[in-house]
């Protein structure tokens, strides 16, 4: 049974509301205030023309109450060293720096100008969680020859600039006190009148890993039609003698990727180059584990701005893939610097062409593409018919040129081995241009690329090689 409660007919005694309508009430009252905030919101956020231009010339996209003009130390400083960037202004520049920052910031500059540059940013990577004054900073120039893929291009980065940008360590001026917020407004309600805020400034500026050649010196550079060959001042003599081989090799290097039918959106290449050994280990190395294996040169994929920032221009590549590459030249390139120079820009165009991240794939998705380059333009010959080569092969299949292979004492065999099986796809009809693009994009490389094709199996490579 429901229990109703009783009426009374006395107008002299109070009514109640039941429960139901006070809910009733209630729900009106929270729809009334509802409606107010939706036609505000309306008036904020109603659809206007969309505004164009670098990222640091928009108007902030904040409510209009909250004005973006009360800038953080930390947003003073990014802000104001990109600005000098954009304007090449080199005593704005250095008017962020303190210390001995002020010297190291004014290299960087230097040399990196030397190089050339239109188009350069500095921006935080992270920060130290227990120690506020140390960051990591992208800081990166768009070098010459830096790949600018085309609009309408299908590239994910069409239109957008590659900033050829590398990790440095910072060290920052503490974080100025700021007191707390409602210490802010006086008793009636009004701001106080409030000190003027400081941007910080970087106190120290290393690299984070590696040394560059522009980190460490005057730089001397040469430039050519598709090539800006560099090196530190005392090896000037060098630099001179080499131009004309590095601008024939890289010709070749992109004429070489062209016949294979690949685009390439560069048209040349940055690299450095040194004979002396202890320089060219640290800056391949730095003061890390180095391999057993001897190199004669390298290629640097670079990395980009992590992310959109307000500092930034709008125009500049950001995320977690690769950028540029900067190749550098040691002394035992001296026998054939072509051979190694068409490696190492073959390296430039695939890290161009197929951006990388931090999943990086297994090297012989690049250096077995490069070696097959070599052969390809006959500036050597294929070597993987030797006894070891095949027999490594026959006993270990993909293991033959396993990283630790092409990064060990004897490290050729496995170079050779990885070439090997883009000869034997390009045999079957395989485009090995292809072949380099989709195994850089997948984690499993050369052996993920052969399980999903039964005619160019690791099992087949292997019975290929045997019978050469």
């Amino acid at each position: 049974m429901t229990q109703v409660e009783p009426t009374t007919t006395d107008d002299r005694a109070p009514r109640r509301r039941s429960a139901a309508r006070t809910t009733q009430v209630v729900i009106a009252a929270v729809g009334v205030f509802a409606l107010l905030l939706t036609g505000l919101f309306a008036v904020v956020s109603w659809p206007r023309p969309p505004e164009i231009g670098p990222v640091a010339d928009l108007p902030a996209r904040g409510m209009p109450w909250l004005p973006f003009d009360n800038q953080s130390p930390d947003d003073m400083l990014w802000q104001g060293i990109n600005d000098a960037m954009r304007a090449k202004d080199r005593d704005a520049f250095l008017s962020y720096a303190s210390g001995e920052a002020v010297d190291q910031l004014a290299q960087w500059w230097d040399n990196t100008t030397e190089i050339g540059w239109d188009t350069a940013t500095m921006t935080p990577r992270w920060r130290d969680s227990q120690d506020e004054t140390k960051a990591q900073v992208v800081l990166g120039a768009q070098f010459a020859f830096a790949a600018r893929p085309l609009r309408g291009s299908g590239n994910q980065d069409a239109d957008l600039q590659l900033l050829q940008g590398l990790p440095y360590s910072v060290t920052l001026t503490p974080t100025p006190e700021r007191g707390r917020s409602f210490d802010q407004y006086n008793d009636d309600g009004s701001l106080k009148e409030q000190e003027p805020v400081e941007a910080r400034k970087i106190t120290s500026l290393v690299p984070a890993y590696t040394p560059n050649p522009w980190d460490e010196g005057a730089l001397h550079v040469v430039r050519r039609d598709h090539v800006v060959l560099f090196g530190m001042a005392d090896e000037a003599a060098l630099v001179e003698a080499t131009a004309d081989e590095a601008e024939a090799s890289a010709v070749i290097a992109l004429e070489a990727i062209r016949a294979l039918g690949g685009e390439v959106p560069q048209q040349g290449f940055v690299a450095a180059i040194t004979d002396d050994a202890e320089r060219f280990g640290r800056w391949e190395f730095g003061d890390g584990e180095r391999w057993d294996l001897d190199i004669a040169g390298y290629a640097r994929p670079t990395i980009r701005p992590p992310q959109i920032e307000p500092w930034l221009d709008a125009r500049v590549a950001t995320g977690v893939d690769t950028s540029g590459t900067i190749v550098t030249m040691g002394p035992l390139s001296t026998a054939d610097r072509r051979t190694v120079f068409v490696h190492e820009f073959a390296h430039a165009l695939h890290f161009t062409a197929a951006p990388g991240s931090v999943d990086e794939p297994p090297r012989a998705v690049m250096e077995g593409f490069a070696r097959f380059v070599e052969w390809n333009t006959g500036l050597s010959e294929p070597r993987y018919t030797d006894g070891e080569v095949r027999e490594a092969v026959a006993l270990r299949g993909a293991e033959a040129f396993d990283d630790e292979s092409l990064t060990s004492e004897g490290g050729g065999n496995a170079y050779e081995a990885a070439g090997s099986y883009y000869a034997f796809a390009a045999e079957k009809g395989y485009s090995p241009w292809d072949i380099a693009l989709d195994a850089r994009a997948g984690f499993a490389g050369l052996v993920g690329y052969s399980e999903l094709h039964d005619d160019i199996s690791i099992p087949a490579w292997q019975q290929w090689l045997a019978a050469q």
